[in-house]
């Protein structure tokens, strides 16, 4: 009697426990789904995942050590123009009026093309007909901080200092036949490009689930053997299906363009970029 009485105890200790944790798992569930909206501005942290279109115009140039170089249109030279890729954003409010913004995406893309002019690569030069194989990987790194001087419940105005911190890889394999002899190149640089960046950002919060935002950041600046700038303009549409959970999109036009006097990257490079996401936002 004993051992069942026992027994008996364990099973209703069980499920008294199975059903606590059933009924915390719904009051997590029904608050994750709850439409008791966070007021605009007033969120901790938002996460970003999504899928990007990007559309390129890139040009590159490697100079010799007393020649310069041809710029390269990389999509002239086979290189998709239009790409998709993953990206990913978060942005965390630490402070009412504080705030750190991340956002990241890659991109790789790779093509070739025969020229019909003569062409010089790193300084060595290639005859009429020369086959150039390219290919590209670039990382892209926004982050700034922003503190917002004007702020009310339906809108927000911040400024701030950013970063951008580009890295651009390149594989360029050349081959070119000049009578009887024929030239190659084959090398592969990379470089980052690490630009300081200020910016304006403007929110306006028509009501608790729609959310409009535009943002300017730019700036021209010599980093060590990097001299370039960096300009980004963008805007976004955030709506909220419920508390923590939502849609939004994003348009942005980047623009940089850098001078590098590295011993493994000698010239210039332009990446020009216009690009459109679509994503899921998770919002605390």
């Amino acid at each position: 009697m004993h051992s069942r009485a026992r027994t008996s105890r364990r099973i209703l200790t069980t499920l008294a426990a199975m059903a606590a944790a059933a009924g915390a798992q719904a009051a997590a569930a029904q608050s994750y789904m709850s439409q008791a909206f966070i007021p605009g501005g007033e969120e901790s942290l938002s996460i970003d995942l999504g899928g990007i279109l990007n559309q390129f115009n890139t040009s590159l140039r490697l100079d010799g050590q007393t020649t310069r170089g041809t710029d390269i249109n990389l999509e002239n030279n086979g290189l998709k123009k239009n790409l998709s890729s993953f990206e990913a954003a978060l942005a965390w409010r630490f402070l009412s009026r504080h705030r750190i913004d991340a956002q990241y995406f890659t991109a790789k893309r790779s093509g070739s093309r025969d020229y019909t002019g003569e062409i010089d690569i790193g300084g060595t030069p290639f005859p009429v007909g020369a086959n150039v194989f390219a290919s590209s990987k670039d990382d892209f790194l926004l982050a700034d901080y922003r503190y917002s001087f004007a702020k009310d419940p339906q809108y927000e105005v911040a400024a701030g200092i950013g970063f951008y911190g580009g890295k651009f890889t390149y594989d360029l394999n050349a081959t070119g036949n000049g009578g009887t002899v024929q030239t190659t190149y084959n090398r592969s640089v990379s470089t980052t490009v690490p630009l300081p960046l200020l910016a304006l950002t403007f929110d306006w919060y028509p009501d608790r689930q729609w959310k409009f935002g535009a943002q300017f950041e730019g700036l021209k600046a010599k980093v060590s053997d990097v001299d370039g700038h960096a300009y980004v303009i963008g805007a976004t549409a955030e709506y909220m299906l419920v508390r923590n959970f939502g849609l939004g999109m994003r348009y942005m036009y980047t623009d940089v363009g850098a001078d590098v006097t590295k011993s493994d990257f000698n010239g210039n490079l332009a990446w020009k970029m216009n690009s459109v996401s679509l994503f899921g936002q998770l919002l605390f």
